[in-house]
């Protein structure tokens, strides 16, 4: 990786002929085949630049966050750290895309904006039916060390003969075995549906990450509460590995056998009641008649 500045932004490049990019940018030089991706974390354009295709993205929430921008005075920007990533995955082995120039926008030393031009891999996203590739490719990754760091299904290109690792932290694995059975948890999660036959489901490894991954999911419910508090939402917003409500949570948690005795036990206690004041009220009527 090149390092250079300019007109005062600093730039990152693999090749001097990728600098032409920087211009190409910046002068807007360039045509939009496609959004990929517009939400508040990131925008991901294809685009079409001298007949060829690349990947166009700007982090838009770590080029805006206050709390990221402080941290960008010690680590540089989310495009500089993504670049260092592939290069790294690359170097490693791995298919990923290549990255060919990133930039970032500096001021008072703290990154306020940033983006990351890349290869564009012509594949198809993990599915279910590729699921011998990715696991595989997973494997191969944890072998090596590493962890990949947000390890679901829409994170793995496929293509006719090989498997793509895209938006991974590629991380050294610090907790072991542990990370390693999380990161299956993870991409299980992704799924929709149990993917054992992929990886070991017994023993104290995995029951540990799946604390840790439950544990994760609940703080994520309890962090979005409290969020919705502080700006006036009525509603929490649902979590990206879960479409159910936080009570329907600690629902499944229970076995529906249980769930519905408990609350039947509680129907019937109120059904007597309700038949016992029935009866009082019957019988006081007829001694007033009587009367």
């Amino acid at each position: 990786m090149y390092k250079g500045i300019m007109e005062k932004k600093r730039v990152f490049f693999n090749e001097l002929s990728s600098i032409e990019f920087f211009d190409a940018i910046k002068e807007e030089r360039y045509r939009i085949l496609k959004t990929l991706k517009s939400d508040h974390r990131s925008i991901v354009k294809l685009i079409q630049f001298r007949g060829k295709s690349y990947i166009y993205k700007v982090p838009l929430e770590k080029n805006t966050r206050k709390w990221q921008r402080f941290l960008s005075l010690f680590r540089g920007s989310e495009a500089q750290r993504e670049f260092k990533n592939l290069e790294k995955i690359l170097e490693n082995g791995f298919d990923t895309p290549k990255p060919y120039f990133a930039c970032e926008i500096k001021k008072f030393g703290m990154v306020v904006d940033s983006y990351i031009i890349m290869e564009y891999i012509n594949g198809n996203a993990g599915d279910i039916n590729s699921l011998p590739f990715i696991t595989d490719t997973l494997s191969k990754i944890h072998k090596k060390g590493y962890i990949h760091g947000d390890s679901q299904l829409s994170n793995f290109i496929l293509t006719n003969d090989k498997c793509y690792i895209i938006d991974a932290k590629f991380n050294k694995s610090i907790f072991g075995k542990i990370a390693q059975a999380y990161e299956f948890i993870y991409l299980e999660t992704s799924c929709g549906q149990d993917i054992g036959q992929f990886y070991n489901k017994k023993g104290i490894v995995y029951l540990i990450a799946r604390g840790i991954d439950n544990y994760l999911i609940l703080w994520g419910r309890f962090r979005a509460w409290i969020k919705s508090l502080i700006r006036g939402e009525k509603n929490i917003s649902s979590s990206d590995t879960s479409k159910e409500n936080f009570i329907d949570k600690f629902k499944n948690k229970i076995s529906k056998k249980k769930f519905s005795q408990s609350f039947s036990k509680v129907f019937k206690k109120k059904e007597n009641q309700n038949e016992n004041k029935e009866n009082d009220e019957t019988k006081s009527n007829n001694q007033e008649e009587l009367k």
